[in-house]
């Protein structure tokens, strides 16, 4: 039995307008807001306090394959148009990174060092969390 798993691309500024974020990386946004704006949920409900940070959520998609690696590869591709933007995002305290739900099969994967080359070289870290099995 092959794994699934699900990847977003999380980007967090101290201050860069979202909307900029959203252009510069180029693809549509999940969720997003601006530091200083009143915090809400999901739906639009309003919180108490305002965001301390800027914060983008992009979708870049699933599979249930086991093949995540070559996942993101193709995805690192995909979003290799942006790094100028990415280095400048990280050069001015940005950070950006993929997240991963991952539910566990019976097998593992490999992330070679081509791969984990790439993602550094874009400034992109790693997060994976897995989930139980249903």
């Amino acid at each position: 039995m092959s794994f699934s798993y699900r990847v977003s691309l999380q980007v967090r500024h101290p201050y860069a307008d979202p909307q900029r974020i959203i252009k510069g990386i180029g693809l549509p946004p999940v969720r997003s807001w601006a530091a200083g704006e009143r915090r809400a949920t999901p739906k639009g409900a309003l919180l108490l306090g305002a965001y301390t940070e800027s914060y983008c959520a992009f979708d870049i998609g699933a599979g249930d394959d086991g093949e995540l690696a070559d996942f993101l590869r193709r995805t690192l591709k995909r979003i290799d148009p942006s790094a100028a933007f990415i280095a400048e995002l990280r050069q001015t305290g940005g950070a950006l990174n993929f997240f991963i739900t991952w539910t566990p099969g019976e097998r593992g994967e490999v992330f070679d060092v081509n791969l984990l080359t790439n993602m550094a070289r874009l400034g992109i870290d790693l997060g994976i969390e897995p989930l139980a099995s249903t």
